[in-house]
């Protein structure tokens, strides 16, 4: 069963928790008052995902199935 987790803030903390929660096949929203600060936050997380498949640290599939339960608000 898949839950859902909401976080307010997206600077290097909230980052990490969305990360791991993704990783966790958590459906995530991440959020910040600061719509910028959110979608690069989500561009980060992105990034250190692809980077651990590249590394094998994590499966290529693995990765994708985080960025698919990563969402920001606002969306784009």
């Amino acid at each position: 069963m898949t839950s859902s987790v909401g976080i307010i803030g997206a600077g290097t903390m909230g980052q990490g928790i969305a990360q791991v929660a993704a990783l966790a096949g958590e459906q995530v929203l991440l959020y910040d008052v600061k719509t910028a600060q959110s979608r690069e936050a989500r561009d980060k997380i992105f990034g250190f995902l692809d980077k651990m498949a590249g590394k094998k640290q994590i499966q290529a599939t693995e990765a994708d199935a985080a960025k698919a339960a990563d969402s920001t608000w606002p969306p784009d």
